[in-house]
This record gives C-alpha cells, structure tokens and sequence, in this order.
C-alpha cells in the first residue's frame, strides 16, 4: 500500500506544470552555479599560484620545500578521505550515472564538501586533471542535496541530479547547451518531459552566475578572423576525422588500463590504494621544473597552440608529456576530470595535422585556430562517442558558430571511426569498471518515462516480451495520458511510465530503448 502511495506521487509529480519545472530548475542553477564557480575559482588562483612556484624554482629553492610539503598534505587528506568515502575519487561523472540508473546511493553532503575541498587541491597542484568531472559531481550533489531538502519523490529528485549534472558542466566551461546535451548523451541517452526542461533552465541559469564571476569572454578565445577552407579541400576533415579516432582509440585503452597499472605498482612497492597519489606528485615534479606551461588541465596551452606555430617535433613531444602525465594524473584515484585533458590532447593533435599541412602548401598559416578547434572536438567525440556534446561544447567554450561545418564533418567522422574499431563511450565502461564496487542500490520501486523507439513502436503492449516484474502503467499519446491495456498499441514519439526497481533502470532503459 505505501509502494502504491509512493508511485501514485511520482506519477502526480510527472504531471506539474512547465513553470513549475522551471523554477525548480532555476533554483538548481543558482545553487550549483554559486559551488562550481567558487570552484573554478579557487582551483585558477591557485594554480597559477603553484606554476609560479615551479617557474621561480631556479631563483628560489625555498620553493622545492613549498611545493613538497603542499603535495605531503594533500598525499595524506586525500589518502584518509578515499579510505572513508571512494565517491570523491575521480572525475565523479560514472558514479553520477551509477545514481540516476538506481544503483548507487550517495551520501550528497559527504560527497559534497569532501570533493570541493579534494578537488581544488588536486587540480590546482598542477597535476594534470580537469575541473569538468568534480564540477558534474559537484551539481549532481548540490542537485540531489536540494531535492531533500524539498522532500521531493525519487524521479523528482533524479531529475534534479541531471540538472544539477549539467548547470555543473554550464559553469565549468560557460557551455549551457553542451551541459544539456550531455546528459541527454551520456545520461539518459533520450529526452525526457520530466528532466529536459528542468535542465535546460539549470544550465542557463548556472551560466549567468559564472557569466557575471569571470565575465562573457568565452573560456578557449580564439582569433575574431578564422578564414574558411576552400570546399575542394574538406577531403582533409575526413582524414582528420579518421586519424583523431584512431588516436582517440588508443587513448581510450590507455585510460581504461591506468588503474591496473597503478594496482601493480602498488603491490610491487608495498602502497595501498588510497596513498597511490604520490606517484603521480613524485613524477610531476620534473614536468614543472622543465615545462611548467604544460602543467594543469591544458587551458593555457589550447589557448598557445591557437596563436603560436610550433615544430613538428615540438608538438610531438608536448603530445607525449600529456599524454603519459594525463593518465599518471588520472590514474592515482585523486578528484579530476579528464574532458579538458582530453580537449588539450585533440587541440595538440588538431595543430600537429596542421603543421603538416603547412609544410605541404595545404592551408595557410591563419587556419591554425580552425585545426586546434577541430582536434578538440573530433578527439573529444570519439573518446566520449557523444558527438553532438563535442561539436557544441567546443562550440560554446571558443564563442564561434562559423566553424560548425568543418566541426561537424571531423567529429561525426572520428565518431564513426571509434565505431567502427568497437571503441566504447569512455565514460560507460568507466561505469562498467566501477561495478564491482557499486553495492548500495536500492530495490525500491520507483517510476521512469522512456520514449517509444524503433525497437518496440508499433506493437500492442501484450505482444512486448518484458520482465515479469515490469508494469507500464500509462500511455501517453497526443499529450494526452491513458492507462495502458493489453491492447494498447505504441507509436513511436510517445512516452510510456513505468513501474521499475531502481536497480534496473539501467537495464530497461537498455532492453527498450
């Protein structure tokens, strides 16, 4: 009876009213834009304060002493922190997905301030991690944490952690849009009544408050002036394509294995898990003290790379630096994302095939921006085969629509390559890797709204060969609501409400869609 109580709210609460969804979502964004600003903040003025440490190492040795006792204390919180708490590992954005698929339950003040305060040490120390993921988790959080404090049911509340999920992206970059679409891509992988609007209004919202902290000036400025490339030569995008979603590849099988490297090291040297940040600290050291511009998530050097030439050689070994200190970063389990990592490769990537371009008479000089922009989204959309989040996100965050052509041809080229070679979306086997560790789930039975696709349209709920225990409760066609019979036949365009376990919604999110 409480169970039948409970789907009859949820059902209710499908059904508010758009200004009411709105709202909801508006106050989503003023609270996640207010955390993950004050994030982003923190997290560049304090890197800037440690990459001048290492750039005035030679001049002041006191700095050595400095920098080892700030990387000493962040060894030992992190190290008790991940003991008590393994939510604050990472880039957070797998344990988001686990939650809204029901199978993870998570302490949202906990996970909260313990990854706010994790993670400014962690990505301003000049480890070479991105504030994306932390900034996902964070909204997500902040998400969850009010729809408890509303006392709001289970479906209202994982429309709230999506919301909270992408009004993070939108502050993170200034890419509200980007925030939206990722969700939908990597989250939900459809669109929902019930969360998209509430989203959408997160995300723009979010992004006025970290608008009015650090101004309109897009995140990644690129030159006003990008001339076009002459429609005979856009064979080159398609080459481009197919080369970044091989490297994306590869990338991909790096990331995935880092964890396994790291475990038997550990086991060689005798240091557990929760200390294994200390290689990653011991090993950045000689980056910083040789190269301290490649230090962070790669901003700076995406934003270099756009206006300053560089040798072949010079990029390979700048590719090679991040690469190797990206996975060592996000290998050590700290709080750290790997979108502007990954960004920061495909930008050195993009001005690499540029160069030799150049060297052959293809492009001109000025094009140069056009590449970094290009690499960025293609290596971006076939590591996280979410392409449509790569070409706007890039979009958003260089503040320029007059290169989506070319960016729309590289990135659903290097999409269709990572197809092609079976590459997986990096953050889903992430997820599939985080398994074994997901205990807490809940077997409560929640309601979920899916759309009617392909796979099921057209045919009479009794010839559907569904789980026993799952019950479609009702219809909705025309946008107008019916309960659902055996006869009732579905088209596709319309939504069907489901009584799951929060368990499974993962599972039959993927048996029908």
């Amino acid at each position: 009876m409480k169970q039948s109580q409970q789907i009859q709210k949820e059902f209710k609460s499908t059904s508010r009213s758009i200004l009411s969804q709105v709202s909801r979502g508006a106050l989503v964004g003023l609270v996640v834009g207010a955390i993950v600003s004050s994030f982003r903040f923190f997290i560049e003025h304090f890197f800037h304060f440690v990459q001048g440490l290492y750039k005035d190492l030679g001049r002041s040795p006191i700095n050595w002493i400095i920098i080892l006792s700030m990387y000493l204390f962040i060894i030992l919180l992190a190290s008790q922190l991940i003991k008590k708490n393994q939510n604050v590992k990472g880039s957070g954005i797998p344990q988001v997905e686990a939650e809204l698929k029901g199978l993870l339950q998570i302490d949202w003040w906990t996970t909260l301030w313990q990854k706010y305060i994790l993670g400014i040490l962690a990505i301003a120390s000049g480890l070479m991690l991105g504030r994306e993921g932390p900034s996902i988790q964070l909204g997500a959080m902040g998400g969850k944490g009010l729809s408890k404090k509303l006392a709001l049911s289970p479906v209202e509340e994982r429309a709230l952690i999506a919301s909270g999920s992408a009004a993070g992206l939108a502050a993170a970059f200034n890419a509200p849009i980007a925030g939206l679409l990722f969700v939908v891509e990597e989250v939900y992988h459809h669109f929902s009544r019930v969360f998209w609007i509430s989203t959408l209004a997160a995300s723009l919202v979010a992004n006025f408050v970290s608008l009015n902290v650090f101004g309109q000036t897009p995140v990644l400025n690129m030159p006003d002036h990008i001339p076009h490339i002459d429609l005979s030569s856009y064979w080159i995008f398609l080459a481009m394509g197919i080369f970044l979603g091989l490297s994306g590849y590869l990338y991909e099988i790096a990331v995935l294995n880092i964890g396994r490297v790291y475990e038997k090291l550990g086991n060689w040297l005798h240091v557990t898990a929760p200390y294994h940040s200390i290689f990653a600290f011991l090993l950045i050291l000689p980056i910083g003290f040789y190269f301290p511009h490649l230090l962070g998530g790669g901003h700076h050097l995406v934003l270099d790379l756009a206006h300053i030439p560089l040798s072949v050689q010079t990029l390979f070994l700048y590719f090679a630096i991040r690469f190797i200190w990206s996975m060592i970063s996000y290998g050590s389990g700290l709080p750290g994302g790997i979108f502007l990592p990954i960004l920061a490769l495909g930008s050195v990537l993009g001005a690499l095939v540029a160069t030799v371009l150049l060297q052959f008479g293809l492009i001109h000089s000025n094009q140069l921006p056009l590449f970094v922009i290009l690499g960025m989204s293609g290596y971006f959309s076939a590591i996280s085969k979410a392409p449509l989040t790569a070409m706007i996100l890039v979009t958003e965050m260089v503040g320029d629509v007059r290169t989506l052509m070319p960016i729309g041809l590289v990135t659903l080229t290097a999409y269709i390559t990572m197809d092609l070679v079976k590459g997986a979306p990096v953050y889903e086997a992430m997820l599939e890797q985080l398994m074994p560790e997901v205990t807490s789930g809940s077997d409560v039975l929640t309601l979920i709204e899916i759309p009617v696709s392909e796979k099921i349209a057209g045919r009479q709920v009794r010839d559907l060969d569904l789980p026993r225990d799952l019950l479609i409760t009702t219809h909705q066609h025309n946008g107008k609501n019916s309960t659902v019979h055996g006869s009732t036949r579905l088209y596709l365009g319309d939504s069907i409400y489901l009584v799951v376990k929060e368990t499974d919604i993962g599972r039959v999110k993927e048996l029908l869609l």
